[in-house]
Parts: structure tokens; sequence; C-alpha cells
């Protein structure tokens, strides 16, 4: 009887373990290509498709407008973005986790880059928060020009390193 019961406990550890591998590889296994492909927009109002950022390493932003921590990155990151986003092939898009639409929109025009239209945060911008395993703002999460996740969390490596672009910690 207790071969049988320590049997049935060791297969429950095994069902919760390869559970947990299954979770784990799903998430991974996320087209982040797909999920970027969507049109966004520059400060004077023109789209930029996916097509058009071929060939670029992209940072995803996450900030808002009411967070004191994204008021004081926000600036350091615009600085190190207008220095070398051209020579780099570098472009950010902005997702936004302010509360209403007037918010984000005076928070963006501190910014020289692209955005996630406001009508797609709460599904698309949710999914990338989601994808890059994101808990908190302001954060960065750089891709590279093949769409992969190059590094999930890449704000303190830009604070710290800005010279070590393209911040790369694969995951």
């Amino acid at each position: 009887k207790q071969w049988y019961q320590r049997r049935v406990r060791g297969s429950r550890k095994m069902k919760t373990v390869l559970l947990l591998l299954a979770t784990l590889v799903a998430t991974n296994c996320v087209d982040v290509k797909s999920l970027l492909d969507t049109t966004y927009t520059d400060g004077a109002g023109n789209n930029v498709t996916l097509p058009d950022l071929s060939g670029k390493y992209i940072g995803l932003y996450f900030s808002a407008s009411w967070c004191g921590g994204c008021r004081k990155f926000t600036p350091q990151l615009v600085d190190l973005y207008n220095r070398i986003h051209e020579d780099k092939k570098w472009e950010i898009i902005w997702v936004t986790h302010d509360k209403n639409e007037p918010d984000a929109d005076k928070y963006f025009k501190e910014m020289p880059w692209l955005r996630l239209p406001w009508g797609e945060v709460a599904d698309r911008g949710a999914s990338m928060f989601k994808l890059t395993k994101q808990r908190f703002i302001p954060s960065v999460t750089m891709i590279d020009s093949d769409f992969n996740v190059i590094n999930p969390e890449a704000s303190l490596d830009i604070e710290y390193e800005p010279d070590d672009f393209p911040w790369s910690r694969r995951c």
C-alpha cells in the first residue's frame, strides 16, 4: 500500500512538472513578428508598419505619464535614442500604461519614437507586456531584426551600460 501511495504522489508531481514545462514552452513559442504586425504612429501622426521596421532592432518601451520612475527614465532614453537610433538601426515602440488617452497623448509629445495606437493598448499592448514577462514599468524589451527577444528587461542595461547596444541577454 505504501508503495502505491508513493507512486501516485510521484505521478502527480511528474504531471505537475510536465504541465509547467508545457506552459513554459507554449509561452516561448509566441510569434513575436505577428504580435508586432500592426500600424504604429510617429509624433507627426505618420503611419509606420512592420515592413518599415525591417532590419532594425526594436525596443518595446512600457511606461505611463503617472509613473515617477518613467518620468525619470524617459528623458534618458530620449537622449540615448537621439544619439544612436540611426547608426544602430534601432526603433522604439511605446506601449502606454496610461489610464486615459489624453494623458497618453500629452506624454507621447515628449517622445521621438513610435507608439502603439490607443485602440490597441488594451489587447495587443497587454499581450506584448505579457509576452515579454514584464511586471513593472518603466521597462524596455529588446527585439532583434529577426524578431527574437534578446533582452526581456533592458532598462537597467540601457541606464547603466548605454554603450553596450543592443544589450543582448538571450532569454
